[in-house]
C-alpha cells in the first residue's frame, strides 16, 4: 500500500548564511525517513515517481539542494553546505525526530554519504544511486569543458554554469571523502544501472572497493539508466528497505 501525496515546504536552511530553500514532503508515520539528494542540476521534479511509490509508512523528503530552490541566485559548491540543508531534517531538528536513511543520486551520492559520516548518531543507513564517484563518460566531460570556453560565459544559462562549478569543485572534495568513508558504521547500498550513458558503472565499482566490505552491498541493474528513480523506483524502495533490515537488525 502507498503513502499519502506529497508537498512542497519552505523552510529555513542552517547554512553558514542561512537560506531560505524548498523540499517536497511526503510524511510517513513509520519510524523511518528518507532524505533524498538529487543530482546536478537538482530537480525535485524528478522524484515524484518515487514519492507516489513509497511504503506507506515511509517518511520521504526530497531537497532542492542550495543553488537550486526557490529563488537561489548563488553556487553552494561545498560538501559541508549541501550537507547542512538536511539538517531540518535530522532528529533534533523542526521536522520531528525519525531514524534516516540518506538517498543520494549522482553527484547527490557524495552527498549521501557525506552525511553519513557528519551525522553518525543520525544517519543509520545510505543508499547510492549511480553515484557520481569518479568521473562521468568522456563525452559528458567534454560538455562540462564547453562552458570554460574563453568568452562563452555570457551566453551560458546560469542553471548550467552552476552545474559546471558544482562538478569542478567536487574534485577537490571527493579524494579525502574516499578516504573517510571506510569508517561508515552504517550499512551502505550502492545501485547502478549497467546501461547508465552519464556515470559509468566503474564509479560503483570504485566506491566499492573504499567502503566495508562487511557493511556495503552492489546491485548492478540491467538495463538500468542514469534515471533510475524514474526507471525503477520500486527497485530503490527495495534498496532503502534491505538497508533498514539491515539497520535494525545491527
Amino acid at each position: 500500500m502507498f503513502g499519502s501525496s506529497f508537498r512542497e515546504i519552505a523552510y529555513t536552511a542552517p547554512l553558514s548564511a542561512p537560506l531560505e530553500s524548498d523540499a517536497f514532503h511526503r510524511p510517513g508515520e513509520g519510524d523511518w525517513r528518507v532524505i533524498v539528494f538529487p543530482g546536478s542540476p537538482c530537480n525535485k521534479l524528478l522524484f515524484t515517481r518515487l514519492l507516489r511509490t513509497a511504503p506507506a509508512g515511509l517518511d520521504m523528503v526530497v531537497l532542492s539542494r542550495p543553488g537550486f530552490g526557490r529563488g537561489h541566485s548563488g553556487v553552494y559548491t561545498d560538501f559541508e553546505e549541501q550537507v547542512a540543508a538536511a539538517k531540518p531534517f535530522l532528529p533534533g531538528g523542526e521536522f520531528g525526530d525519525k531514524k534516516i536513511i540518506t538517498l543520494g543520486v549522482s553527484y547527490g551520492g557524495e552527498l549521501a554519504l557525506k552525511a553519513a559520516l557528519d551525522h553518525p548518531e543520525a544517519v543509520k543507513g545510505v543508499v547510492t544511486v549511480a553515484a557520481l564517484i569518479d568521473e562521468p563518460h568522456d563525452y559528458a566531460l567534454q560538455l562540462e569543458k564547453i562552458g570554460s570556453v574563453n568568452g562563452i560565459e555570457p551566453y551560458v544559462p546560469n542553471r548550467w554554469m552552476k552545474v559546471r562549478k558544482e562538478i569542478t569543485a567536487r574534485r577537490a572534495q571527493i579524494g579525502p571523502l574516499l578516504e573517510q568513508v571506510s569508517k561508515i558504521e552504517a550499512p551502505v547500498e550502492v545501485v547502478h544501472g549497467d546501461f547508465d550513458a552519464l556515470v559509468p558503472k566503474s564509479n560503483a565499482e570504485k566506491l566499492m572497493r573504499v567502503l566495508p566490505k562487511q557493511r556495503s552491498a552492489l546491485e548492478i541493474i540491467p538495463g538500468g539508466t542514469h534515471y533510475l528513480e524514474l526507471q525503477y523506483p520500486r527497485r530503490l524502495h527495495r534498496s532503502v528497505q534491505r538497508v533498514i533490515e539491515r539497520a535494525e537488525a545491527g
